[in-house]
């Protein structure tokens, strides 16, 4: 009996080592660094698209402009309207480079209309994010006086009405240009400071502060991020003043039959051959137009929400540019 109690025993230990029992093992994942991507996306430079003067570019301007794989796509890429501001999906979440410029002055006869500033700065966005893109234009030029040249802007965009937006980083514009009796009296700056300011000569009117436009000045004020630039205070005019960024952003219209107008990004207009003064520039807050006869105008104040910052002032010629880099 003991003797086949211990074969059996025996037995069983060699069944119970010809059966593999099952083995359970985690399953693992490859660990994603990033989110998904809704497009390819490394870098790209978003302009003015060829438009000039006092309205900004239609989507059919960007598209002929850009050579990306997003731009057939109004998802990730859109200029509502054809209103001028282009709306940018955001790829990836991930932290990207901003790097904007505003927009210079309008020169007159030898005077030279004030350099844009630029702005740079590190952002975290995440994807699906839309951005709302205002590339400033270059003001108006003639004989005597220049418009305002427009503030660039890069917001977030936070809801349906124009004013649900979070500004990123805002680069304000130069002030329009005088010259008068071969006196040339070049456009201030834009400032990488938050407020406008008046132009290099004079100070009377009061600059634009804390996203307000520029106002009581001779000539036409620039624009801010929240309030228009007011228009020119000579004989009653009543025009002029460059347009908020929420209220579409364009520049001043034309005083009289002249037709300096301000660049779009919220300058104001000049007159152009009455020595009235040159306009103030746009910006997250506006330049205050020329005080008297024969003075240059104001530059736009800038605004950077960003990490990592590098600002200056008084760079940029031309129109603005913005430019954006994933990390």
């Amino acid at each position: 009996m003991f003797k086949r109690i211990i074969s059996l025993l025996f037995y069983l230990s060699f069944i119970n080592a010809q059966i593999a029992l099952p083995t359970f093992q985690a399953v693992h994942k490859p660990h994603s660094t990033s989110s998904p991507s809704l497009y390819d996306f490394t870098s790209h430079t978003f302009t003015n698209c060829g438009a000039t003067g006092r309205e900004g570019p239609t989507l059919a301007n960007c598209k002929s402009s850009y050579d990306v794989s997003w731009e057939d796509d109004t998802d990730y890429f859109n200029v509502p309207s054809d209103a001028g501001i282009q709306y940018w999906t955001v790829p990836q979440t991930a932290t990207y480079t901003i790097e904007v410029w505003g927009a210079q002055g309008g020169s007159a006869g030898s005077a030279t209309g004030g350099l844009g500033a630029r702005m740079k700065g590190d952002f975290t966005l995440s994807s699906g994010t839309i951005l709302k893109i205002l590339v400033g234009q270059q003001g108006g030029e003639d004989t005597y006086d220049g418009g305002g040249g427009g503030g660039t802007f890069v917001v977030q965009k936070t809801g349906s009405n124009a004013t649900d937006i979070t500004p990123l980083i805002i680069a304000g514009a130069g002030g329009g240009s005088n010259t008068w009796s071969g006196s040339p009296d070049n456009g201030a700056p834009g400032s990488t400071g938050t407020a406008g300011t008046h132009g290099l000569n004079n100070t009377d009117g009061t600059p634009g502060d804390d996203g307000t436009g520029g106002s009581g000045s001779y000539s036409s004020c620039g624009a801010g991020l929240l309030t228009n630039g007011e228009a020119a205070g000579w004989y009653g005019t009543s025009t002029g003043g460059g347009y908020a960024f929420v209220n579409g952003g364009m520049g001043g219209n034309r005083i009289s039959d002249v037709k300096v107008v301000g660049g779009f990004g919220g300058g104001g207009s000049a007159h152009g051959n009455n020595c009235i003064g040159g306009a103030g520039g746009g910006g997250y807050s506006g330049g205050a137009g020329s005080s008297s006869y024969c003075n240059s105008g104001g530059g736009g104040g800038s605004y950077n929400s960003g990490s990592n910052q590098s600002n200056s002032g008084g760079v940029r010629e031309d129109h603005g540019q913005v430019i954006i880099t994933k990390n």
